[in-house]
């Protein structure tokens, strides 16, 4: 019979995987249909949610385990052969309907050739004892739907074009796979000839943050050292880390750049194995489109004995962005998580649009310029409202210092203002302070939300409306704080945006977008909308 891993004395062995519930987060999965995994099947100790899916396993592992061949092409690439990830027998042997099941349950869309199977736990990874370890401390107990897919798609090889919502655990979906990759290589080359992986995101402080979690993850492992290359701080102190050795580099696009122009030398890209961009969007939007296609020409074309990896990750996949990875990405398999598609009839109709399923709950107010201070002043004095840490998001720097002196003032709140013409050291100082509890409320200007992590924040108030729809998306998102960055894509996070007919560009894609996301996640929209 199968084993339930709790007590039944309560309620019977279910019969039929059809009277089984959906797995919440964390819970195991049954191996056969992907529905909770309430029993461990005790002949092969797998997880089965009925004694319907209990019969199918013990069939087909008597059937078909000792002729388990993996059907994922994993690629010939040399840090990949290192590394000698196999991808899970028993994913490999499941049906590609039973494949399919878990993958709609996570809200994973894939697309592409030979695609590979996803992973249902950490340990199906075989990353080293040590990062596994690294992984548990950190928070990660079970992987989110884009790491799901993600991770051991990276793992055999393959080129990728990602897309979730802020806070899905993108970050994490790149860094376990090319963490490992690098390890391999570190242990082949005995820590020399690297970098092997460069990380290209458009901020100082999302490359901080980046880097910040691979060295967690990285505790341990010999020979395994990272830099950090952006604007902002001394680049003799970037070169010094460069001529050290290091196998993982993080780096702005402007300050890599620099490097490579003054430095190349101490920075070579003739070991690059692995290639990350990162947010983008983002990094199209401020500006950087030039830059990263000047670092892409820079480098080495891929050869026989060093097959180049590209991963590219981005909240939202515009047509510009597209372009690039038809150009940049080999036979590369596209991850799509948390969207529903649509289509917008003032689009091409061979382009798809994907409305982000934003984690929160969303509340829109009509509130005119005039009236934002006092209404901004009200929700904080409230206490239904108040509910710090929060994040309030301006247009603009000017506007950002002075809101937060008005908080002070008017409402006893300790608040503090960030924006991009503070110093590195300054703003580095601010996010420490925030993420310490020594202030309650931080006033940021949209640019510099992208990317980081508030961690325990759970209201975002947009006080000045984001200039568009995917800019909003990723100012929500930080509302999900790091509920939806472990184990859950459900968070209790909550936003409040201001919006007025200074928007109504804005109105009919912002309004579709609302109206996709799951019942109850947005409050009745305001009339004039």
């Amino acid at each position: 019979d199968a084993q339930d891993s709790g007590s039944q004395e309560e309620e019977p062995v279910k019969e039929y995987n059809y009277q089984q519930r959906v797995a919440s987060s964390g819970e195991p999965i049954c191996v056969i249909c992907g529905k909770y995994g309430e029993y461990i099947c005790d002949q092969t100790e797998h997880d089965v949610c009925s004694l319907e899916c209990k019969k199918i396993d013990i069939g087909r592992v008597k059937r078909t385990y000792s002729k388990i061949t993996v059907q994922t092409p994993i690629s010939d690439s040399f840090h990949v052969n290192l590394t000698g990830y196999i991808p899970d027998a028993i994913i490999g042997s499941l049906a590609d309907i039973q494949v399919q099941s878990i993958l709609t349950r996570n809200r994973i869309s894939v697309q592409g050739k030979n695609i590979p199977r996803p992973i249902l736990s950490f340990t199906q990874c075989k990353l080293p004892t040590k990062m596994m370890e690294n992984l548990q401390t950190e928070g990660y107990t079970q992987p989110t739907s884009i790491q799901m897919q993600a991770i051991p798609t990276a793992l055999v090889g393959r080129d990728i074009l990602a897309s979730g919502q802020t806070g899905s655990g993108k970050t994490a979906s790149f860094l376990i796979p090319i963490i490992s990759h690098c390890h391999s290589l570190s242990q082949c080359y005995e820590g020399k000839n690297g970098p092997y992986a460069i990380i290209l995101a458009p901020t100082r402080e999302l490359c901080s943050q980046i880097e910040n979690l691979a060295k967690s993850l990285i505790k341990g492992l010999l020979n395994m050292k990272t830099a950090l290359l952006v604007g902002g701080l001394p680049m003799p102190n970037q070169v010094h880390r460069l001529k050290q050795g290091i196998q993982i580099a993080f780096a702005t696009p402007g300050r890599l750049i620099d490097i490579l122009n003054q430095h190349n030398k101490e920075l070579s890209m003739n070991n690059i194995h692995m290639f990350v961009l990162d947010e983008v969007d983002m990094m199209f939007k401020m500006g950087f489109e030039n830059q990263v296609k000047e670092i892409i020409n820079k480098l080495p074309l891929p050869a026989t004995s060093l097959q180049r990896q590209t991963l590219m990750f981005s909240a939202t996949i515009p047509e510009n962005i597209e372009k690039l990875a038809k150009s940049l990405l080999k036979d590369y398999i596209r991850i799509i998580v948390g969207v529903q598609q649509y289509k917008n009839e003032n689009l091409d109709s061979s382009l798809s649009n994907f409305i982000p399923n934003i984690p929160v709950k969303q509340t829109i107010l009509w509130v005119e310029n005039k009236s934002k201070k006092k209404q901004l002043f009200s929700l904080l004095n409230d206490p239904k409202y108040y509910k710090p840490p929060i994040v309030i998001f301006v247009e603009s720097k000017l506007g950002a210092d002075l809101l937060s002196q008005a908080i002070e003032k008017k409402c006893n709140a300790r608040s503090v203002s960030i924006h991009g013409d503070k110093s590195q050291e300054e703003r580095m100082m601010i996010l420490q302070s925030f993420l310490n509890g020594e202030y309650e409320i931080i006033v940021s200007t949209g640019v510099l939300s992208r990317g980081l992590n508030f961690p325990n924040v759970e209201m975002v108030i947009n006080f000045d409306m984001a200039t568009s729809v995917d800019e909003y998306i990723h100012q929500v998102g930080r509302a999900a704080g790091n509920d939806s960055l472990r184990n859950s894509e459900l968070s209790s996070g909550w936003s409040i945006t201001f919006i007025n007919e200074d928007h109504k560009h804005l109105f009919k894609k912002f309004v579709s977008m609302l109206k996709a996301q799951p019942a109850g996640r947005v409050t009745p929209l305001p009339t004039k909308l």
